[in-house]
């Protein structure tokens, strides 16, 4: 007892009763404190000091935790869990991200997906659940999470995204052994709202006015409506891009082919989904040319539409500001069927027309190229599609 006389404080560890573990690094070691009767472990690794109590006064035993604690810190450090003997959501969050970084970097992800799950975790899970034991974490906290998501007027679809990531990071402690299942998620009713498109008659209709108002020097917001935007939506059309995919093409992104067929071959940097190549419309071909012509010594790293604004989003917000205006004047900002119309719509319409006016068209073919799925076409692009539209097929005779 004379040695414990001498400590200074009662959780310092007795100098004389420090121990390594035979076979085990130097950093492993176990000791007593004034404090406890029984043996603790201390580890050091990451720049951090672990350490626990055995629960146990006899040191054979003290020994045996040791060598298991050791094993536990290893198989943490593997798999790249926080070394923490109490994980929080939002330490095994991160880990999430850091996981899907992994296969983003090694071209199975999208580098999109972990911006949007980022932005949702920053913005609306973690200041909720930020603290808690992700153990701790039930169906009530969860349903209780989309009760305060109402205040934030999120849509079911929104909603739906926000209990998908809450399940990957619960399924993410399951895998790693921190928890034993998953409770069970909250369902949400799921409402299917397509954009509104553009019949023939209104696609003509949009052209006319947009010609209009470019020989009438509208201006929106500084910005005025040239001939360029009356390509972009003729290009649009013809290209079934998002618009998130025209806002960054550029030149060296587009090559001209004329075989057999003529079309574009449009190859994004990166698309929302699976980045497969765009073939065109065969119309295509003479807008780009068009749109080359409006500028003197265009640069493969140009961008096709608007190449002066550099920021890119902000490009987009002046696009859809003047398209915006343009269906205003036309009388073309609502559809019949009540659904509102944006830039978008130019792709809903670019698939539509070959829902109705293609030859056959195949919906797997139409779907790839699309960048979409036969599912979404069937949910959102062909839902007003009705018998009516093609008569002609309906009624055909072998």
């Amino acid at each position: 007892m004379e040695t414990r006389n001498k400590v200074t404080h009662r959780t310092v560890p007795i100098k004389d009763s420090i121990s390594k573990i035979t076979g085990y690094p130097d950093k492993l070691v176990i000791f007593q404190l004034v404090a406890s009767s029984y043996w603790w472990v201390r580890y050091y690794t990451q720049k951090k000091i672990l350490k626990k109590s055995t629960k146990t006064q006899s040191k054979q035993e003290a020994i045996a935790f040791a060598k298991k604690f050791y094993e536990d810190v290893l198989l943490k450090e593997r798999n790249l869990l926080p070394l923490g003997s109490s994980p929080s959501f939002e330490r095994c969050a991160n880990e999430l991200i850091e996981e899907q970084k992994q296969k983003i970097n090694r071209g199975e992800l999208n580098k999109k997906l972990n911006e949007n799950d980022k932005a949702v975790l920053n913005k609306h899970l973690l200041p909720y659940f930020r603290g808690m034991d992700i153990r701790s974490v039930t169906y009530k906290h969860i349903n209780n999470y989309l009760d305060t998501c109402l205040m934030h007027k999120l849509s079911p679809s929104t909603l739906k995204k926000h209990t998908n990531l809450i399940s990957k990071i619960l399924k993410l402690a399951v895998r790693e052994n921190i928890l034993d299942r998953t409770p069970p998620m909250p369902s949400i009713k799921l409402k299917d709202t397509p954009r509104g498109w553009f019949s023939l008659k209104e696609y003509e209709l949009l052209k006319k006015i947009t010609t209009k108002l470019v020989s009438e020097n509208t201006i929106v917001r500084g910005h005025k409506i040239t001939k360029e935007m009356s390509y972009l939506i003729t290009f649009m059309t013809n290209t079934f891009l998002r618009p998130s995919d025209l806002k960054n093409l550029k030149h060296r992104n587009i090559e001209i082919v004329e075989n057999e067929n003529k079309f574009l071959r449009i190859t994004t940097e990166s698309s929302k989904t699976i980045n497969h190549p765009i073939a065109t419309m065969e119309a295509a071909i003479g807008i780009y040319k068009d749109v080359c012509k409006l500028r003197k010594n265009i640069k493969k790293d140009d961008y096709l539409f608007f190449p002066e604004i550099l920021n890119r989003d902000f490009a987009l917000t002046t696009i859809s500001r003047l398209f915006n205006e343009i269906l205003n004047q036309a009388d073309l900002k609502i559809a019949s069927h009540g659904e509102p119309r944006t830039l978008y719509s130019l792709r809903h319409t670019s698939i539509m027309f070959r829902l109705t006016k293609g030859d056959h068209i195949d919906l797997l073919t139409l779907a790839r190229n699309a960048r979409t799925s036969v599912n979404m076409i069937e949910r959102f692009y062909a839902r007003p599609l009705s018998g009516e539209m093609n008569i002609d097929k309906l009624q055909s005779m072998r």
